[in-house]
């Protein structure tokens, strides 16, 4: 089953993220949405995560989601053998990445710009995204 990732569709780190990770995942392990879409929505109810003011990138798979840190590191360790170094930060607590996950996260606009509507894929790789 394709592991899909959830981002912010407005967002200019976020949507530099999914770029970097379509050019690298040559498996093609991942499909994309984002949150704004059905499918975002449909997590964010399904998972109540709007009571977490989850707003930038989600991992769902299995019916399970990860968010924060743990859906970043899920992601760059999965993406192709060359990445599994990104395991080493699993030694430190979740509690610390997830902190400066929140302060990039809550500066993201600031710092890398908003788009005034949600990436549209180019032709070439529509069919990594669902909506």
């Amino acid at each position: 089953m394709k592991k899909i990732i959830l981002f912010d569709g407005y967002c200019n780190l976020c949507n530099s993220f999914v770029n970097k990770i379509i050019r690298l995942d040559s498996d093609k392990r991942f499909l994309f949405a984002p949150l704004q879409g059905k499918k975002g929505k449909e997590v964010i109810k399904q998972f109540e995560l709007q009571k977490k003011n989850i707003d930038s990138i989600v991992l769902y798979s299995d019916k399970k989601i990860k968010i924060k840190s743990k859906a970043v590191i899920d992601i760059i360790y999965n993406m192709s053998p060359l990445f599994r170094f990104i395991i080493i930060f699993k030694i430190i607590p979740y509690f610390i990445l997830d902190l400066i996950y929140d302060i990039i996260a809550q500066r993201r606009y600031r710092w890398f710009g908003k788009r005034n509507k949600c990436m549209i894929p180019n032709k070439n790789i529509t069919s990594r995204f669902i909506e």
